[in-house]
């Protein structure tokens, strides 16, 4: 039986500023962080802690999500629909709340947006989830979101002689995740479109362009061959959303290996879905000696004085997310759970 994965929680970073020789980290905004749960009486996925609802185009339905307030002084908090995605690792990722809501997340009304909670105070808001008449069928993703605004930022100092300040600002939201079902003819379907050789600080990343143009989550298991260098990489399809694209990043080979190279991807899912594709990345003439280039200077930056301090701290925080998602992700497996499907 196939299994659903699902992140519970996501906090997103928003880094900015300019970095130089001897550059280290001058400021830095983080937003207080808020719990999200499930109010009691929602309706949820069997023995999993995301919201499951079933609605038919025209109908809606009201749930609540508790706010909890973990900090020793008040917090103004918003609470708001969030858009959901499938990253590159694939898998369900939530956009920033200070991005429009474009997509599921504008079929959720919150009755009660913006709430000030005392220290350790706990709310119940309730949210109204509307699908819009005319919606087809399928399978969709959303969710809730709860979050604290950045505090203003205080002034920089100036920098001296040969350096260089930046700032970072981290904003953290919890999500719950809330799957809409549609009723009617269910199906996902992925597709391959290329591969790229991405340069990257470890060396060359193969970049797998996969969408899935059905209208249900796609989960299973993929192989990407490359046979004149030797790969043979298999990984795990997550949650992969109706509607969405990646760029899969597979790490490939240290240098860049010139000429023109085969590759094969075989991707395996729902059950005995399958899907072949064989193309060609060419690394050779110009093309070869920029990705060279790029991959040089990115050597060259992790070896000098120069090296980009904000992009590091970037990094680890963004794996340090990665690796709490994961964590999230192994709490809300659960078998798959489908009340309407087409015979």
């Amino acid at each position: 039986m196939s299994t659903r994965t699902v992140a519970a929680a996501m906090a997103l970073a928003v880094v900015t500023g300019t970095s130089a020789l001897g550059a280290l980290p001058a400021g830095a905004v983080t937003s207080p962080s808020v719990g999200a749960a499930p109010a009691a009486g929602s309706e949820l996925a069997p023995n999993h802690g995301h919201y499951l609802v079933q609605l038919r185009p025209g109908e809606s339905i009201t749930q609540s999500v508790k706010i909890t307030n973990t900090n020793s002084q008040p917090e103004l908090t918003k609470v708001t629909g969030a858009d959901a995605l499938t990253n590159d690792a694939t898998g369900v990722a939530f956009r920033s709340p200070l991005n429009a809501q474009a997509l599921q997340a504008k079929w959720i009304s919150v009755a009660t947006p913006a709430v000030t909670l005392a220290a350790n105070e706990t709310r119940v808001v309730s949210f109204t989830i509307q699908v819009p008449s005319g919606t087809p069928p399928g399978q969709y993703m959303a969710g809730i979101a709860a979050w604290v605004p950045l505090p203003a930022r205080s002034k920089l100092p100036r920098p001296g002689a040969n350096q260089a300040t930046f700032s970072m600002d981290l904003q953290i939201q919890r999500v719950v995740p809330i799957e809409i079902d549609v009723p009617g003819a269910w199906a996902p379907k992925l597709s391959v479109s290329g591969a790229d050789a991405i340069p990257t600080a470890a060396g060359i990343t193969l970049g797998v362009h996969i969408a899935n143009t059905g209208n249900a989550f796609a989960l299973g298991s993929g192989v990407i061959r490359v046979p004149d260098t030797g790969t043979d990489y298999s990984f795990k399809i997550n949650t992969f959303l109706g509607g969405t694209s990646i760029v899969y990043p597979m790490p490939w080979v240290s240098t860049v290996p010139s000429g023109s190279h085969h590759v094969e991807v075989d991707l395996k899912y729902n059950g005995g879905r399958t899907l072949t594709w064989n193309g060609t990345v060419n690394e050779s003439g110009a093309f070869s000696s920029n990705l060279q280039k790029q991959l040089n200077e990115l050597h060259a930056a992790s070896k000098h004085g120069s090296f980009p301090w904000l992009l590091l701290v970037a990094l680890l925080l963004l794996l340090a997310l990665i690796v709490g998602a994961v964590l999230m992700r192994r709490r809300f497996r659960r078998p798959e759970h489908v009340k309407y499907r087409a015979a």
